[in-house]
């Protein structure tokens, strides 16, 4: 025998199979109560306790976006007083050669005084970055950014000339400067070795020269700088950043 269970409004009766799951009918109720909130209104803390997917569909009510699988925030480093940038970060899809995703940067500010937690909502801007397919599988990680103006054809033809340059076989000849002592410009082997162990993370892009950052966003930076038209010309730079 089928149980039975109340709509609130009516007292009508329905079966307990139309019933959502728990964890459904918590996001839904979750959900609408928060959409009931203007954007600027809800907060940080708010957002931190979200599962990402709803946290997605209330920042981002007005844009159109695609699942949203994490959200990313900084519990420390530097930023303005009271200001803090959240990440919104997509399911990836495949496409081509590998995965491409988006990264929503949400900001937030509080009020002066007030916890950094209780931060709002002032705006927010989408990125893309790719990752080369791994399998049939997208990765998790590993992507890199591509910065405002790179289409994503171009990031691909980015990577596939980095890919080139850096190859064991590669004819490449290096123009190489290192400010932190690192060995880094031993010759051309040692250059290529050493740029095969870091993953790309930043591509820029001015007419045809292309340059990509390479190790860990924060930490040493290797530039590696070349023309599409002429790979056998490479510049590479290591050096720590400026601090903010």
């Amino acid at each position: 025998m089928i149980g039975f269970g109340e709509f609130p409004s009516s007292g009508l009766r329905r079966p307990n199979a139309w019933k959502l799951p728990h964890n459904e009918e918590r996001r839904v109720i979750t959900l609408a109560f928060l959409l009931a909130q203007a954007t600027d209104t809800v907060s940080l803390a708010q957002i931190r306790a979200m599962p990402p997917v709803v946290a997605g569909d209330v920042i981002l009510r007005d844009q159109q976006h695609g699942p949203i699988e994490a959200f990313e925030s900084p519990t420390g480093g530097m930023n303005a007083p009271g200001m803090i940038d959240g990440q919104l970060v997509e399911r990836p899809t495949a496409t081509g050669p590998g995965c491409v995703r988006t990264r929503w940067t949400v900001k937030f500010q509080a009020a002066p005084g007030a916890d950094i937690s209780a931060a709002t909502v002032i705006g927010t801007y989408p990125t893309r970055e790719i990752s080369w397919i791994l399998g049939n599988v997208c990765p998790s990680g590993e992507y890199v950014h591509l910065n405002p103006g790179i289409s994503v054809d171009q990031g691909w033809e980015a990577l596939t000339g980095f890919r080139q340059v850096s190859a064991v076989a590669s004819r490449t000849k290096y123009k190489c400067a290192d400010t932190t002592s690192s060995g880094l410009c031993k010759g051309n082997k040692a250059i290529s070795a050493a740029l095969r162990t870091l993953a790309p993370w930043a591509i820029t892009q001015d007419a045809d020269e292309v340059r990509i950052w390479l190790g860990v966003p924060g930490d040493v930076v290797t530039e590696v700088r070349f023309d599409l038209k002429h790979l056998s010309q490479v510049v590479v730079t290591r050096k720590v950043p400026a601090p903010f």
